[in-house]
């Protein structure tokens, strides 16, 4: 009696997988490879990524006061391209307490001062010619930031110029804050030490 699963059995034929799945499978894996460097595969366990799981906030935050946080927000978010996050939060005196926008993976929080809080002493820059900080801030592009902040508002205390470090400008923002506007150099390869003459 011929064995039921021989007679059923096909010859293998190949056949080419989906492109849209093939390339979704390759961009998952490509980033659990990148995700867990050194070791070996079967030494890592790779987390399920949650969609909807916040990212880790920041280890370092500026929080800065501004005479007009409603004007200031409006400003990094035309300048920079920062993103409103959350509700500004309002002082029974009408100052804003707190605000928040995010720059990519940054948050930048800022307030107006207020004489409700004698405690806190802090107040906005007036018409500085000396700082005790500078902002820095990573653009893809040096000269159309620069420009933009100009146009509103900023004062260009360094014009857009590259460096060994990258290309970059300073500026102060209408609010008295300075920035340090930066496109890095693109990465280099290092060369192996088998591509190295001798």
């Amino acid at each position: 009696m011929t064995d039921p699963f021989e007679a059923l059995r096909e010859p293998i034929t190949p056949v080419d997988p989906d492109p849209d799945f093939a390339g979704r499978l390759r961009q998952r894996l490509t980033r659990e490879v990148l995700a867990h460097p050194g070791g070996t595969m079967s030494q890592q366990t790779a987390a399920t990524p949650v969609e909807h799981e916040p990212a880790p906030p920041p280890a370092l935050t500026p929080y800065i006061v501004v005479s007009d946080a409603r004007r200031a927000m409006d400003w990094y978010v035309e300048v920079f391209g920062a993103q409103r996050r959350g509700e500004l939060h309002v002082n029974p005196d009408g100052t804003i307490g707190h605000a928040e926008v995010g720059i990519d993976d940054a948050v930048l929080m800022f307030a107006e001062a207020s004489d409700l809080w004698p405690d806190v002493p802090v107040r906005a820059p007036e018409s500085p010619t000396t700082f005790s900080h500078t902002l820095h801030l990573e653009v893809d592009d040096v000269d159309a930031t620069t420009e933009r902040a100009r146009s509103n508002g900023a004062s260009v205390e360094r014009e857009p110029t590259d460096q060994p470090y990258g290309r970059g400008s300073v500026i102060v923002d209408p609010f008295g804050h300075r920035w340090m506007l930066l496109r890095p150099p693109a990465r280099t390869t290092r060369p192996h030490q088998h591509d190295t003459a001798e």
